[in-house]
């Protein structure tokens, strides 16, 4: 015979109504808290995209930024000879806005990181120095779609 479940689950269970509250409570303190520790939010205090972006883009894309933060296929990449445009799917966006950075405000860091997964790494913000780890092939894209910028 098991136990019965806590009252707290069996609370929620009877009142699906605040389990829906809380559950969009903790889903946008959580997307927030990862704008603070990846260094978007820093970010979107000088760089939230203004209007669209009509340059070359690549969806489900991967890329860690800051020292912790992992997005996983859901970042989307663009970049045209004036920036580099970021943005995470509309369901990860409370907190997490469209961002625009000028090349004039991004620094590329020399060399490839990793042993199997080779990461090349910018550096967003000339004051904020936000790390964006992305793959190789990904960069080697960007290079190309921006020509001389």
């Amino acid at each position: 015979m098991q136990p019965p479940p806590p009252a707290w689950i069996d609370w929620f269970s009877n009142h699906p109504p605040f389990f829906f509250v809380f559950f969009v409570i903790m889903w946008v303190s959580i997307l927030y808290l990862l704008a603070i520790v990846s260094g978007w939010n820093a970010l979107s205090k000088r760089f939230r995209l203004q209007g669209r972006f009509y340059g070359e883009s690549w969806p489900f894309r991967s890329a860690r930024m800051g020292f912790y933060v992992h997005f996983g296929n859901c970042l989307s990449v663009g970049a045209d000879e004036s920036g580099l445009c970021l943005a995470v799917f509309p369901i990860f966006r409370p907190g997490l806005p469209p961002l625009f950075i000028p090349w004039s405000e991004i620094a590329v860091i020399s060399g490839e990181t990793g042993l199997i997964f080779k990461k090349r790494e910018l550096r967003l913000g000339r004051h904020e120095s936000i790390p964006l780890r992305i793959s190789t092939s990904l960069f080697q894209s960007l290079r190309q779609s921006t020509g001389e910028a």
